[in-house]
């Protein structure tokens, strides 16, 4: 029996953690069909999946897509299913936009996920663990800029590294719970087990960016919850680790496409936009 267990249910997304009853035997149907664009992150169990003549066996660290009125099979090895998925899907409404995405991906199931694909999957658990709507949100969004990233930079022809993605986590949820801390890339590296090699080589093949432009990223979004908080654009700046006024007007201006002085005039949940676009971008 398999069972689904909603997490986030908005106009758009839908995140589901899906499993099965324990210790009842499951008989797999011999052809399923998709009725939305989705990702699904395997996370326990294992089971193959077949898409016309491509066949995989997916565990722990797998990726499955899936489109519309695609027509797939998915066989069990155990006669009492134990493997567990978190899914990322889309209504149709809200996946115009994507389709090419899938499409340019070329395969329907990776056996092991993608650097981007697993950082997002890694940070989406974690989010769902924490109860944070605002982040499982955030990161539901962003498999589908993992998978496009992937595909028009060809990164996914690299496999994800377990140790590589518990050091990039640990580096980045460093930098997110303090962005303001003055940290060498050498410290940062230490914190984590790697060489300040290895860490901006992995943020570059995990993120896309330097561990300098993460912190940034943060910094601004730190200055923008300032502003809204109703500290004044010289109190955010420096209070969110910039030092110099008119270079941190202007990057703002940048990231945000409004001047730091009208950032209250945006009502509330514009604000949260373009945050939330901030923090996605290259991620």
């Amino acid at each position: 029996m398999n069972r689904y267990h909603a997490v986030l249910t908005t106009a758009d997304i839908h995140v589901n953690r899906f499993d099965h009853a324990p210790h009842e035997v499951h008989t797999d149907p011999d052809e399923e069909t998709s009725t939305r664009w989705a990702v699904a992150f395997v996370h326990a169990g294992s089971f193959t999946v077949t898409h016309g003549a491509v066949r995989r066996t997916l565990r722990r660290g797998s990726v499955l897509l899936s489109r519309p009125g695609e027509r797939f099979r998915c066989m069990h090895h155990e006669e009492c299913p134990t493997d567990t998925c978190l899914s990322v899907s889309f209504e149709s409404d809200a996946a115009t936009a994507i389709e090419s995405t899938w499409a340019d991906a070329e395969w329907p199931a990776r056996e092991i996920a993608t650097p981007r694909l697993a950082y997002v999957d890694r940070r989406l658990l974690d989010a769902v663990r924490h109860a944070d709507t605002f982040s499982v949100e955030r990161w539901a969004l962003a498999t589908v800029e993992a998978l496009r990233y992937d595909t028009a930079t060809r990164r996914g022809r690299y496999a994800a590294r377990p140790a590589d993605v518990d050091a990039i986590v640990a580096a980045c949820e460093a930098i997110e719970a303090d962005p303001t801390a003055r940290r060498s890339i050498a410290e940062r590296a230490r914190a984590v087990g790697l060489t300040s090699t290895r860490l901006t080589h992995s943020f570059r093949r995990y993120l896309g960016e330097s561990p300098h432009q993460y912190v940034i990223r943060w910094r601004l979004a730190h200055a923008a919850s300032l502003r809204s908080d109703g500290w004044n654009v010289s109190e955010s700046c420096y209070r969110a680790g910039f030092e110099h006024l008119s270079h941190f007007s202007r990057t703002f201006q940048r990231a945000f496409g409004v001047r730091a002085a009208d950032w209250t005039a945006l009502s509330p949940d514009e604000r949260r936009r373009k945050v939330q676009a901030l923090l996605l971008r290259r991620t």
